[in-house]
């Protein structure tokens, strides 16, 4: 009887150190601190995508990224700083082309993505040889984050959460009713184009957890969690993050011990946070 105990404790003991023995590794470390950094930017910006239903854009801007990327490598450009100016000017054409064009946003966005995604794929077929980075632009590359990359995170998402917190209210009231901020004397063009270019940013800084494929996981599925169960409007500013932060941590943990690829389990993660928040709260 006392063996049994004793093999029990030594079980769960070991268990306990190989679980605490993950904080231990660097890589671990830089992208857990790099996941919660970038997935509570994504919740936060994704209410106001979700607010003003252009969940799109987010999918357009990362898919157009992809030619930031390939210029990036022609030019010998860091690739990440290459995506991020090929975004922010996407963005910030779009209204431009609104105005010039007469067009929907969203057929737009449907013209900009596959012609930069396209783009993007040319420029990299006259790319020689195999780019295993660009590979991790696509589904993302959570456990290769180094430490610069950190600095970069964490000084960019501080710049744009307090941007978007001066702005808030202006912002709100441009995504409920954009003709009666008009007359509130809102510069309507103005701040959206600074949400439109920062969103960029944000997306572009998504992209190196999971990918351009699957970055809108951490952009719209929280915020539609959050949705679920918010009371209103502030509560869902709280809980977004909060599904964004958990799917990230638990994704990224479950991958590690699961050894599938970071990216997709994070996003697998984010899914089921949305679907177990529907049965809970229909039950």
């Amino acid at each position: 009887m006392a063996g049994n105990y004793s093999s029990t404790v030594i079980i769960i003991t070991t268990n306990m150190l190989i679980d605490l023995s993950i904080f231990t590794l660097p890589f671990m470390q830089r992208a857990l601190i790099g996941g919660i950094i970038i997935a509570a930017l994504l919740a936060y910006y994704g209410i106001f995508a979700m607010l003003r239903r252009s969940s799109f854009f987010g999918d357009a801007i990362a898919h157009s990224s992809l030619t930031g990327v390939a210029l990036g490598v022609l030019l010998g450009v860091p690739t990440l700083i290459a995506a991020i100016v090929y975004a922010m000017a996407v963005s910030f054409f779009i209204p431009i082309l609104k105005k010039k064009s007469n067009l929907p946003t969203d057929s737009l966005l449907g013209i900009i993505l596959p012609f930069s995604m396209a783009l993007g794929v040319i420029l990299l077929s006259v790319i020689p040889g195999y780019q295993p980075e660009l590979i991790s632009f696509l589904f993302g590359n959570i456990l290769g984050i180094s430490w610069n990359n950190i600095y970069l995170m964490a000084a960019v998402t501080a710049i744009l959460i307090v941007c978007i917190f001066f702005f808030q209210k202006k912002l709100l009231n441009i995504s409920f009713d954009s003709d009666y901020a008009t007359i509130l004397g809102i510069k309507v063009n103005l701040i959206d184009t600074l949400y439109h270019v920062s969103l960029a940013v944000s997306i572009v800084l998504g992209i190196q957890l999971v990918g351009i494929v699957l970055v809108n996981a951490l952009l719209i599925i929280p915020a539609a969690t959050a949705r679920i169960f918010a009371r209103s409007l502030k509560s869902m500013f709280v809980l977004a993050p909060i599904f964004s932060v958990s799917a990230a941590v638990v994704g990224l943990f479950a991958s590690y011990y699961l050894n599938f690829p970071s990216g997709p389990m994070i996003a697998v993660t984010s899914g089921l946070v949305f679907l177990l928040a529907i049965l809970w709260k229909n039950l």
